[in-house]
């Protein structure tokens, strides 16, 4: 089974973007397996709206275990399943706090092994500060790793909030030749085109 690993700072919406996009597939029920540095997997099975409540948070760091759910894509007259990985948030230089640099040291770990990478920019952040602090040097390190796989995409994220046009903008002149989808994972704009895009490789 193939894997999308969905990457990129704190609070750039890895996760409701990884909810929403299975809920644009048809799931309103998930099985959610979690990668616990000390408790080993797990899987808890919750409506959408409970995994929302429990996972999505505006708190930096929030997420701080690999979180799969299993997929399906119709592909002709089957159906291709593959697996989705939200990840922990990367930041710039090491992090002051063990817990959170151990979580992002196992999102490191996760990367080589996927099929498909969706890096998640904040086109909102982006516009609002200058490019050192809304693209940090991660998202770099991110994009030249992301170039060696086929399938890279950079999902330009929070495009429903005002001034994104101008991340979006910087995020086209800082990455040139790759693939850009704008989005919002808030309100599934977008998500069409991410189904397409990774129904091609899948």
């Amino acid at each position: 089974m193939k894997s999308i690993i969905v990457l990129g700072q704190t609070n750039v919406g890895k996760t409701l973007f990884t909810l929403n996009f299975a809920d644009f597939l048809g799931m309103n029920q998930l099985t959610i397996t979690f990668q616990n540095r000390e408790r080993g997997s797990y899987s808890r099975t919750l409506a959408l709206s409970e995994a929302q409540a429990l996972l999505v948070s505006d708190n930096l760091h929030h997420t701080q275990d690999i979180q799969s759910i299993v997929l399906s894509l119709p592909v002709g007259k089957s159906e291709k399943q593959f697996e989705i990985l939200d990840t922990a948030g990367l930041s710039d230089g090491i992090h002051h706090n063990e817990q959170i640099r151990k979580a992002m040291a196992q999102t490191l770990r996760y990367i080589r092994q996927a099929d498909i990478v969706f890096h998640l920019l904040d086109c909102k952040k982006i516009a609002e500060t200058d490019i050192l602090r809304g693209i940090g040097e991660i998202d770099y390190q991110i994009a030249q790793f992301g170039q060696i796989k086929q399938g890279y995409v950079i999902l330009a994220n929070k495009i429903d909030l005002p001034n994104s046009q101008e991340g979006l903008n910087k995020i086209y002149t800082e990455f040139p030749g790759n693939r850009i989808i704008p989005i919002s994972a808030k309100n599934k704009n977008g998500f069409k085109e991410v189904r397409k895009f990774a129904k091609q490789l899948l």
